[in-house]
Formats: structure tokens, C-alpha cells, sequence
């Protein structure tokens, strides 16, 4: 395999030609890589600034509690000398143990992380306001700076509004610099609280069905954060006059002039982030001469803030008679990436039916998306994971696992090269790139003995 050292955005239409005369709807595929690591390269970074925030009410007493300190001990024990770092705990009432200063020999923060005990009532939005406000004065000092929240409740105290105004003021705060990545545990967290606090607050969203499922996630942002290439990817798309251009996957867009802004995720290095769009082409610019179709531009920064440069793409394509565009084959990736998107909306219906408590219903969903997406093994699998939680109709967990794996199928960031059909590779891979049968179970990382003690 070819090392790319240079960045690149490709385009990727469905089939590289229209029909002639005829409008019509293609789906393109932009795609926004990083290059590959040099290993032999080594750069000084400025610091990372992180705040744990822990969430230490009553319900997480016990293992819960333990292993959020065991996951907060083991990205501190990551962390540079230099790095910034934070501790937050919270119940009914907001406690900041350790303020934002150098990790240094990191007595502070693991004295500070053995004496949490667990106490009253959540008040989520407080502690992650505490947090956000320890890194918010040098936010502009940090390669990233990022409050990390843990919680396995719903916000019962303090600021308790509806998710999408909670998750406003993370937008507010990365907008400032200061990122957002939630974590929930088990079963009665609000998930649609904390994966829109990670997604408005340009961060991650994870979720552990039980506490020992939370080391993998923990050490997936820790890693996706020390490979990081490119961060505020912004994605500007641009068709002539008549064609209309619709965003399929559900990123957060800006304004912009005429078709708005896509935020894109980071990147790391060695991945890619993608969208797929549908354009409506008129009549009109379906002519057997090449006519412009699509031109992508993108923005984008380093860690460090340093403006990145992507080379700007173009879409041309020439129309061919009916017979001769249906002999075209259509483009695997394109395919695979249609249906992780259908699979995402399929996901969030069958949720809508647990809600309701229409398992019948689901059952039947399940069935038919097996025939549909047959050709997807990822998809396959995710499905598979569902039905069993079908079986055991616990409206909680299907819900969680419905949504967390519907937001990763049309958000993720993946490989540049990723096997289509090869799951089985998945194991090797950067742990934020693997595809999970199932969002909120351990399947790659157990826990390694020095931080199960």
C-alpha cells in the first residue's frame, strides 16, 4: 500500500455519466482525506487541555463509579507532562477537585480521582458547564481542548431544558474553542441529550451498556485525539444554475452563499471524512459534451490552528444513451456508503417502533432489512445485534443501540482504503476506524489487568 503524504478530496459519482436528455438524480460521494502518518516524523504539539467530568450520583455507585475512575485515570495516565487537564465531579451539586493546570507528575489528579465517592442527584448541565469553563480562558493555548462528560442519567437538577437548548450551549462553547465528547453508561441516561451535546459541541458521542464496556470508548478518543490531522473541516459544494444539491448524511451546516456550509468531523491522520449528496441535473445539462456537474472546495486547520490547504475538485461528466449509462457498473464505495445512510434512517424508524412498543412491527422491519441490505456486512451485523435485542424486547437498550448506531453510520470518519467486505480486518485497525457490531459493547480492546485493578 502507497503512503499519500499531501491531502486530497476526491468525487465519486454513482456512475461516471448521465443519460442523455433526461433529468435526473445521481448520488456523488465527496470524500476528504488525510494523508498517511510518517512514522519516522516526530512534531512538537501544543498542549491538549481536557476536562473529566464525572458524574458521581447516587445510581452510580458501585462498579459504575469505579470504572469511570478507572477510564478517567487511564487517559490522564496518556496525557504529556504539558498537557492541561481538569477533574469535575458531579451530583446534585457541582465540585471542581482538580482546576485546569500541567499534568506534571499527576499525584493531584489520581489523589483527587480515589476520593470520589458517590452521592444525590444529576445535574448533568452543570457539571459540564463547570468543565467547559475551566478551559475556556486558555482555550486558544490548546492543540484541542475538550471537556470529556460521563453520565448514566437524565439532567434532574439545575438546567434541565429540552436536549436541543442543552446542547446549544455546546455549540456556543466550541464555537469558543472548546469541544465536547459525551460518554453514557447503561440504561437510563438520555441518549438523545448526550449524543446532540457531542454532535452540536464538535466532539464524539459514545455509550456503554454496562461499566465495563466504557475502557474501549475511552481509549478510542484518546487515540482518535492523538492522531488528529485536521480539525473545523468545512465543506463548500457549488452546481450550476438548475441543479439541485441535497445533503443526505446528518452533519451540522452553517450558512453560507448559496448552498450552505458541511461540517465535517476531524480527521485523523490516514481517514477520511465523507458526504454523500444527491443532485437533481435538469435536462438541459445532460448533453453528450462534459459538462461541469459538481466543485467541491474545503477548509480546514491543524491542531495547532494553522490553516490547511485542500485542493479544490470538479465533477465533469458527459451524457451517453440509456442502453450504453446502464451497462456502466455503479461504484462499490458508492453503494456501501447509500446504504449505511438508508440503514441510518432505517435505524431511527425501528427506534421510533421500540418507543411505541411495537416489537411485531420491528421484527418485520428486521426481516426486510435483511433481504435489503444482504450485500453490506456491516450492516448485517448491526442488524443482527438489534434483533436480539428485539428478542428480548428492552425498549432502553434497543433505543440507545438504535440511535448511537444510526448516528455512527452517517457521521463516522473511516478509512481511506477500507476492505468493503472484509470484517474480519477490523481488529488491526486504528481503534477509530473499526466498525462495532454493536455501539455500546467491548468488542476489540478488553481491559488491559493494570487498569482492571
Amino acid at each position: 500500500m502507497s503512503v499519500t503524504n499531501t491531502p486530497q478530496v476526491l468525487i465519486i459519482p454513482l456512475k461516471p455519466a448521465l443519460i442523455h436528455g433526461v433529468a435526473q438524480k445521481l448520488p456523488v460521494l465527496v470524500r476528504v482525506q488525510a494523508p498517511d502518518a510518517d512514522p519516522g516524523m516526530t512534531k512538537q504539539r501544543k498542549p491538549y487541555h481536557l476536562s473529566l467530568v464525572i458524574d458521581r450520583s447516587g445510581s452510580m455507585s458501585g462498579e459504575p463509579l469505579q470504572e469511570a475512575v478507572r477510564c478517567a485515570r487511564h487517559i490522564i495516565d496518556r496525557l504529556a507532562a504539558t498537557d492541561i487537564a481538569s477533574l469535575v465531579v458531579f451530583d446534585d451539586r457541582v465540585k471542581t477537585l482538580v482546576p485546569a493546570k500541567p499534568v506534571g507528575e499527576r499525584k493531584a489528579l489520581h489523589l483527587a480521582l480515589a476520593r470520589i465517592q458517590s452521592g444525590g442527584s444529576t445535574n448533568l448541565h452543570g457539571g459540564w458547564k463547570a468543565g467547559m469553563e475551566t478551559l475556556l480562558p486558555q482555550a486558544g493555548k490548546a492543540s484541542l481542548s475538550r471537556v470529556i462528560l460521563l453520565s448514566d442519567g437524565n439532567a434532574n437538577v439545575g438546567e434541565t431544558t429540552a436536549s436541543a437548548e442543552i446542547a446549544a450551549f455546546c455549540a456556543e462553547a466550541a464555537e469558543q474553542g472548546v469541544s465536547t465528547s459525551t460518554y453514557g453508561l447503561g440504561r437510563d441516561f438520555n441518549e438523545e441529550l448526550m449524543v446532540e451535546m457531542g454532535k452540536r459541541g464538535a466532539g464524539n458521542h459514545y455509550y456503554g451498556d454496562t461499566a465495563a464496556d466504557l475502557y474501549e470508548p475511552f481509549a478510542e478518543e484518546f487515540d482518535f485525539i492523538s492522531s488528529l490531522y485536521a480539525r473545523h473541516i468545512r465543506l463548500t459544494l457549488a452546481a450550476p444554475q438548475g441543479v439541485k444539491i441535497t445533503l443526505l448524511n446528518d452533519y451540522p451546516v452553517e450558512a453560507g452563499e448559496g448552498f450552505p456550509l458541511i461540517r465535517l468531523p476531524d480527521i485523523p491522520f490516514g481517514a477520511e471524512a465523507w458526504a454523500l449528496v444527491e443532485l437533481e441535473i435538469p435536462a438541459a445539462l445532460a448533453l453528450e459534451s462534459a459538462n461541469l456537474i459538481l466543485q467541491a472546495e474545503v477548509t480546514a486547520s491543524t491542531p495547532d490552528g494553522e490553516p490547511l490547504t485542500f485542493p479544490n475538485q470538479a465533477l465533469t461528466l458527459q451524457a451517453m444513451s440509456l442502453p450504453a449509462w446502464e451497462a456502466l457498473l455503479p461504484d462499490a464505495l458508492v453503494l456501501a456508503r447509500q446504504a449505511e445512510i438508508q440503514a441510518a434512517i432505517f435505524l431511527d424508524q425501528a427506534r421510533a417502533a421500540a418507543e411505541r412498543g411495537d416489537w411485531n412491527t420491528i421484527e418485520q422491519m428486521i426481516a426486510e432489512a435483511r433481504t435489503r441490505f444482504a450485500d453490506n456486512p456491516w450492516v448485517m451485523e448491526i442488524l443482527e445485534g438489534l434483533a436480539e435485542l428485539a428478542r428480548t424486547m428492552d425498549a432502553s437498550r434497543f433505543r440507545k443501540e438504535a440511535m448511537y448506531s444510526s448516528r455512527k453510520m452517517g457521521s463516522r470518519v473511516s478509512a481511506k482504503d477500507e476492505a468493503l467486505a472484509c470484517m474480519a480486518a477490523e481488529a488491526d485497525m486504528p481503534s477509530f476506524l473499526r466498525r462495532k457490531k454493536m455501539q455500546g459493547k467491548a468488542q476489540f480492546d478488553p481491559r488491559p489487568e493494570d487498569e482492571a485493578r
